[in-house]
């Protein structure tokens, strides 16, 4: 195993949106481990990938399911990284078309794969449409003028516990119909939405020079290691692996 070890730290840029991340580049140390996200991984050029059922091979492209424990080797090798919520829409469709939670990619599938992230604004989407077959989800375009207008009177730091009856009772709604059209309009249940805005808004600080503590207190985190936890749980690596890179989008 130690020939595909990944040495060294991360570079390249790195972006990220609602429910889900990207990262283009060179990886960098990462140990066998597991994540929250399903993970799209696209290479040109073959690239090291070890699984636990399938030991190291060489691939150009690999889709892998939330917790399956996984390690990318890199001999310097350019590679594109997509992270996604598996409660999202696109996450769900991707992980309909995994087999025992991992699915290598021909390398036609890598081609237009790529080619979908270059022309879409959301990789979330675009790798749900060419992987999955799915829709684009464009019914939800219109969206929900309540819920857009309660998602941007949000404050910057969420609170600990925001819970779904309290966001009802600020709409005149029930817990059930405010969790369905809150899930219709963007395409996250409430929890991991509320999540992946506070790493959106930690990350983003930390970029801009705050420490992991001022970041983590600016989203709403109750400190730096929690912040970092749900970071590491999302992306199976440390905020400050991506700290000099692009900001998020």
């Amino acid at each position: 195993m130690t020939d595909h070890l990944s040495a060294g730290i991360w570079k390249g840029q790195a972006r990220m949106g609602l429910g889900w991340g990207e990262f283009v580049g060179v990886a960098g140390d990462n140990a066998p481990h597991s994540h929250h996200a399903v993970q799209v991984m696209l290479s040109e050029q073959p690239q090291p990938l070890w699984t636990a059922a399938s030991g190291w091979q060489a691939v150009h492209g690999a889709l892998l399911g939330p917790e399956l424990s996984h390690q990318l080797g890199s001999h310097g090798l350019p590679v594109r990284l997509v992270y996604i919520e598996p409660h999202s829409e696109a996450g769900r469709r991707l992980m309909a078309v995994l087999d025992n939670g991992l699915r290598v990619l021909t390398v036609d599938e890598c081609k237009a794969a790529q080619r979908a992230l270059d022309a879409h604004d959301a990789p979330d989407r675009a790798l749900a449409v060419v992987l999955s077959s799915a829709s684009d989800g464009s019914s939800r375009e219109n969206g929900d003028s309540d819920i857009e207008r309660w998602i941007a009177a949000l404050p910057t730091s969420l609170p600990d516990r925001l819970t779904a009856a309290a966001c009802a009772r600020q709409l005149g709604l029930s817990s059930s119909r405010f969790l369905h059209r809150f899930r219709a309009h963007t395409g996250l249940p409430l929890r991991p939405y509320l999540r992946w805005r506070r790493l959106l808004v930690a990350l983003r600080a930390a970029m801009q020079g705050a420490s992991l503590t001022e970041a983590a207190h600016a989203a709403g985190f109750s400190d730096a290691a929690h912040f970092t936890r749900t970071f590491r749980r999302h992306f199976g690596m440390a905020p400050s692996a991506l700290t000099t890179m692009a900001l998020p989008k």
